[in-house]
This record gives C-alpha cells, structure tokens and sequence, in this order.
C-alpha cells in the first residue's frame, strides 16, 4: 500500500530535549520511527549557536532536495512518499491524519484520560493500518505517552487501543527507534503527579496520600449525627435548580468544590456531614412546566432523576441529597416561620405588583416585558432592561406586557410577609464577631458582612404570589 523511499536525513537539534509528554517530543518519534521503517539514515546535527534562534526544538533537512521541513507528520509524509499512492489509498491515510492534527495531537497532554478515551473510539481506523504505515506511525507517536504512563489496569479498559499498542511495539522500526527517542527527550516532568490525578483512579488505601493511620472510608447509608468533644464539620452545597441539566459550571460552582473540601475534612478524620438537593419551588419551576406542558411536579420529579445521576456519575459524596418539595422540608420551613412568628420577627406590608387578569396571576418581574423608561427599549424585562443595563422593577416598565399571553397586567396591591431583620440585627452582629473569628473568615467575607451590618438590616420579604411552593 505504501512506497518506500531510501534516503538520508539530517535531524538538527536545536533547543533543549523536549519533554516526554511534549508534542515536540511526540513529533520526534514519529520522525525516528518513520526513518527506521523506510530504511532512512539518520544523521544528528546541532543548530548553529551563532545563527538566530528558531523556536522549532529540532527540525529536518532531507539531504538530496536540501529541503528543510519543520513538521514532523510533513517528514513521516515524505518519507512514506503518501503523495505517490493511489487515490483511494491516500485518502484513507489523509483522513487518518487529519483526525490525528484536528482531533487527538490538541487534546491536553495530562488528560490520559481523554487520550486513550479517543485512540478507542478510532479502533477501525488503527485496525485498519498495519504497524510501521505511515498512520501508524503518526498515531503510535501522538498515543505513545499516554499509553506508556498508565497503569496497566487503566489500558484494560481500552481493549483495541491495548492490542495495537502491544502490535506496534513488537514490530522492528518501533523497537528500533524507542531508544533513540528515549536518549532525545527530557523524562523530568514537574507535571507528572498531576497527570496522574487527572485519571480516574478508584480511591484506596494504596493510592492514597494522607497518613496511613486515618481511614479512607465514605458510607453513605451511614446516618451522621453531632458527636460531643469531636471537630463536627456541616458541609452544604447552593441548591441546584431543578428546571434544567446541570453544566459543568454548575458543578463546579457548587457541588464539586464542596465535595473536595468534605472528603479533605473526612480524610482529617473529622465527623463530617455533606447535604444537598434540588431547589424545585418558585417561578422558574412554573414557567419552565408551563413551557413544557407538564405539572410543577411532573417536571421536579423528572430533573431531581436527572441532577441525581448527574452527581453519582460525578461521584460526588453527598451524605444526604434530597428535594425541597418534600413533606419533611415543608414541615422544617413552617417549623421556622412559627418561631419567627412567635418572637414578633414578622410583619405585613402592601406590595403593588402586575397581575394578569386572562392568566388570573400575579407576575414575577421573569413573565412580564415592557418599554424601558429610561432608554425606551421596547424589549426590556420586568427586572433589567438589556439595552442600557439599568435594573427595574416590574411595575415601573411602559406598556407592560404578560409574556404568557401578550395581555396586558394591571397593578394590583398584595399584602406580603416579611422579617424583620434590622429587630435581629444586634444578634447578627455579635454572631459575625464571634463566628468569623471561630471560623477564620476570609477578609472578603468579613468586608462584605461588615458593609451590610453598618447599611443596617432592612424587613425581607419572605413570601410570593405563586401555586408552587411551601403552603
């Protein structure tokens, strides 16, 4: 299928070895492999240190044309002469190496993971060439890294990538040019015992690095309650909101920066509780179950599945994830608002809000659109105008208008729960003293905690014109 071309070449070095887990060096064995399967004579050579320095770590000179190429797959090109086969056939290597430069050379050299995960899903087209074809060699020299600094256990489960990689190094040109490589690159990676982290490994004892005497254990059935005399750690993500799948940003944003820190704190052997759930009342349940044509619960019912398995997936080590649609949630949150009530923390106050009479609702600020009084934006929302960025109130909007049926709401006054806030402000404030001392808060913390404190504490309100939520 391929013709071969015997000739010489001069490899010139011109930086420092590159590093193993490098592209350069990945080039590099692509180059030296390429040389022994097309009998190709490499001769070494040094860059001049007079002449201006190029940012290429080496490059290539072909000795009968001069010609100097400087990207290693354009050698291994060359070399295998791909222009001179036939057309089916040199399709067939061109599309291997164009998903080789598009698709596997830009992963990221520490994700081993994501690497093997690729060289996988291409079994067909590793199959497909014989070692020491030009595609092998453009592949074996972009995989060899990943495939020689993971566990043997981790390449099981590429079955296909570990059967040609195990092809590859038997056959003569590999073999042949490993150790010229390996003399030619620098094996001293400070990123080493990262790359080692970012794959997946299942946690044990022999890969752990804590003190030997703490136990590595999470049982999650385990019920965690406060133990008299110990370090009891409460560990609590933001709650995810139900009307959509989660992103990365959202687990990254909450869930997993705070599972890291609650397996830190079990490592430490402190007696640590981490809670969280779906937030699954308000509008933006509504909205989205009337978009969708579902009940508030039948839409709940299908997010809480999908955040749940999200999260195992993720393997996140809640102890307790729940749902705030739950009878024992209500019952937590009326249980609440009584003792406020009984200790006279909440008053009434008459709130104008937009109602529309043909849904028969009040409207959040996200269901209503109008004219911006400030720029005279036709398209602002009931909370921000999108144009010239001012925040609004829904009622303050020109021609407001109900985004559920294009009606136009009326103003109504609706009486509202709030808590009194600045009542509680001294014991707010000698909690802060005491709590951010205790605890070690950070200065931004304080600084943020100190300004509302010195604005003074205003009443909140507590409740909403709205069907889905706590009764």
């Amino acid at each position: 299928m391929t013709e071969k071309l015997t000739t010489q070449i001069t490899l010139t070095r011109n930086l420092a070895a590159p590093a193993a887990n490098t592209s350069a060096a990945a080039g590099l064995l692509k180059i030296l492999i390429a040389a022994q399967a097309t009998g190709t004579a490499v001769q070494w050579a040094e860059a001049d240190a007079t002449a201006p320095k190029l940012k290429q770590p080496y490059w290539v000179t072909l000795c009968d044309t001069q010609t100097i190429l400087y990207d290693a797959n354009a050698v291994v090109r060359y070399l295998y002469k791909v222009g001179n086969l036939a057309l089916g056939d040199r399709l067939a290597v061109e599309q291997a190496l164009e998903w080789e430069e598009k698709t596997l050379s830009v992963l990221p050299a520490e994700d081993l993971g994501a690497i093997l995960a690729a060289g996988e899903g291409q079994a067909n087209v590793l199959s497909a060439h014989a070692p020491a074809t030009a595609v092998s060699v453009v592949l074996f020299g972009t995989l060899y890294y990943a495939l020689s600094n993971t566990k043997a256990s981790l390449i099981g489960k590429y079955p296909a990538l570990q059967e040609w990689y195990t092809q590859q190094l038997a056959s003569t040109a590999v073999s042949s040019a490993l150790p010229a490589f390996t003399a030619n690159v620098s094996h001293f990676d400070m990123r080493l015992e990262v790359i080692k982290v970012l794959v997946r490994e299942e946690p044990s004892l022999d890969n752990r690095r804590v003190n030997p005497d703490i136990a590595f254990e999470f049982d999650p059935s385990k019920i965690v309650l406060p133990e008299a005399g110990a370090k009891n750690v409460l560990i609590t993500s933001a709650l995810p909101y139900v009307n959509n799948v989660p992103h990365l940003g959202n687990i990254i944003g909450s869930t997993l920066s705070a599972d890291v820190f609650a397996r830190y704190s079990r490592v430490r052997g402190h007696n640590t509780l981490y809670i969280c759930g779906t937030d699954e009342y308000g509008t933006a349940t509504e909205t989205k179950a009337l978009e969708d044509g579902v009940t508030c619960q039948e839409l709940c019912d299908k997010y809480h599945r999908v955040h749940k398995e999200v999260y195992e997936w993720f393997d996140l080590s809640f102890n307790y994830f729940g749902r705030t649609s739950t009878k024992k949630h209500s019952e937590i949150v009326q249980g609440v608002f009584g003792q406020c009530v009984e200790n006279s923390y909440v008053l009434e106050k008459e709130v104008p809000q937009l109602f529309c009479e043909q849904c028969s609702r009040f409207l959040a600020d996200r269901f209503v659109e109008g004219t911006c009084p400030k720029c005279a934006y036709d398209d602002a929302r009931g909370d921000q105008c999108d144009k010239c960025g001012t925040l609004l109130n829904a009622i303050e909007l020109i021609d407001p208008r109900c985004k559920l049926d294009n009606n136009r709401p009326i103003v109504v006054t609706s009486m509202h729960q709030f808590i009194d806030l600045n009542m509680l402000q001294p014991q707010c404030e000698a909690f802060v003293n005491k709590a951010s001392v205790d605890g070690g808060w950070s200065t931004n913390s304080l600084a943020i905690t100190h300004n509302w404190l010195k604005e003074g504490l205003n009443p909140r309100c507590i409740t909403r014109d709205l069907k889905w939520g706590v009764p």
